[in-house]
């Protein structure tokens, strides 16, 4: 997952808002009963670092779902995209 993050998130995006230094996005999103990612939601400083993050989160394949007592189950992941714009 991480890796497909790192490939296909736009990092110069940030660069071309004028944004410097670290940046920090938060995404949320859901592992459902069938492993599909649903209800994204990301933070961000800028909404269209937010809507790429949403954008990224939602190529991520569908993945194999939570278990518990042998039934499938949804799962709550967070996760941060980390980078540094230097000029």
């Amino acid at each position: 997952m991480g890796r497909l993050i790192q490939i296909k998130f736009n990092t110069d995006l940030a660069e071309s808002l004028g944004l410097t230094g670290k940046q920090n996005i938060y995404v949320q999103f859901k592992i459902d009963k069938s492993g599909n990612v649903s209800e994204i939601k990301a933070s961000a400083k800028h909404i269209k670092l937010k809507k790429e993050a949403i954008r990224v989160v939602g190529k991520i394949p569908k993945m194999i779902p939570g278990k518990q007592r042998g039934e499938n189950f949804e799962v709550m992941y967070t996760l941060p995209i980390v980078f540094e714009v230097r000029n």
